[in-house]
């Protein structure tokens, strides 16, 4: 006699195979990681694991996301909360939301239309999209997208032939993009065994009718990942400044930060620290951005009243951004669950938008806090004794 389980039927008496799970619509979506979940039922294959890699194991990409349990809410009971105000500055830019759309690229991975879809999305709610230069979209369909009151920001690497970056940086100067960030935690793309593996299985697939050749290949890199331009690799602080400073004096933000030394260089350029750790995808084994926060807070804690402190990685809630808001961070980048969001288009953006807004509205109210400016890290316990002696 055959066992049956919910997801089975049996019909002249076979059991057959269960059902696939229907693929979750966007009134279905409740948080960030249903838009995972449902970016995987509707991207390909390949695309997906494209946004998905972390570097080798993925234990970094993962660790972004848990590590933000580190930090546990003290609220405070029997204050006024009538109404939340959450809207706030990013270098000098006025916001409805301390948390923005990060530069993450292959949008049209995503959706067809791509990121131009993003900034009509932040224009509407009154969000910051920075935007990235490996995007899908070129500069000018960027600037097109936006609304005329709308401030968008630029991403850049600095590529081994500067004169293609300072094309770049001219360019968008004359578009109107109003800042820069510097990513300069790529000089090497990190092993992405998820892109790797699904290149992997696209040669066999291809080629299953070939005999194998032990000796064809016996590379480990590639894969879409893999195609990114290093950055320059003589680069110091002195010169990398230099060299930008003289193309513009608009904000800039070094993205990479990961340690308190380096986050006080940027205090010292006059330049804002971004932590990230490259969503997990460049080396495995770097610090979560809370880990750095805690580390820049205990050494060198007037990098907050003299910079603005950007911070990404593993943000899945509104209470991560409070998080990060109350240790100190002044602006919360995400990228990854935007462009799963963008696999339903401009209006999924939007409804990511409004989730996390809804989230942090939520958890200020519980908090017993009204405004951003009021968050603080008396909001916050660490709870992870290793973090913890670094306060």
């Amino acid at each position: 006699m055959s066992v049956k389980t919910p997801d089975t039927k049996e019909s002249n008496g076979e059991v057959s195979s269960p059902s696939p799970t229907p693929k979750l619509r966007l009134r279905s979506i409740l948080n960030m990681s249903d838009f995972e979940v449902a970016a995987s039922q509707r991207l390909s294959p390949k695309a997906f694991a494209f946004f998905k890699a972390g570097a080798e194991d993925e234990k970094t990409e993962q660790w972004n996301r848990n590590s933000w349990q580190l930090a546990r809410f003290r609220p405070r009971v029997l204050r006024p909360v009538e109404s939340i105000d959450l809207s706030t500055t990013i270098l000098g830019t006025k916001l409805s939301v301390p948390f923005f759309i990060g530069p993450a690229g292959g949008g049209k991975l995503a959706h067809p239309a791509g990121e131009v879809l993003m900034t009509k999305a932040a224009a509407k709610n009154g969000v910051l999209h920075w935007v990235c230069n490996m995007a899908g979209c070129t500069q000018e369909e960027m600037a097109s997208a936006r609304t005329p009151n709308q401030t968008t920001y630029w991403q850049i690497y600095a590529k081994a032939n500067l004169e293609v970056t300072e094309k770049e940086i001219k360019r968008a100067i004359e578009l109107g993009y109003k800042g820069f960030a510097l990513t300069v935690d790529a000089i090497r793309a990190g092993k992405r065994e998820r892109d790797l593996r699904m290149e992997a299985a696209e040669y066999e697939a291809s080629h299953s009718d070939e005999p194998e050749d032990e000796e064809d290949d016996t590379s480990t890199t590639g894969g879409i990942s893999a195609q990114r331009g290093a950055v320059i690799s003589s680069f110091d602080w002195d010169s990398a400044i230099t060299w930008l400073r003289g193309l513009t004096y608009l904000p800039i933000a070094i993205k990479g930060i990961q340690c308190w030394e380096d986050a006080a260089l940027c205090m010292k350029y006059g330049v804002h620290p971004w932590i990230s750790n490259h969503g997990g995808r460049q080396l495995e084994g770097a610090p979560s951005a809370i880990e750095t926060l805690i580390e820049i807070r205990q050494n060198a804690p007037e990098v907050f009243d003299k910079c603005e402190v950007i911070v990404d990685g593993g943000i899945m809630r509104g209470a991560d951004v409070v998080k990060a808001i109350a240790l100190g961070a002044k602006g919360v980048a995400i990228g990854r669950a935007f462009l799963y969001a963008l696999a339903f288009g401009e209006t999924g953006v939007s409804k990511a938008i409004q989730i996390l807004r809804a989230e942090m509205e939520t958890t200020m109210a519980l908090l017993g806090v009204t405004r951003i400016e009021d968050l603080n890290p008396s909001y916050v316990a660490i709870r992870d004794s290793a973090v913890r002696s670094r306060l």
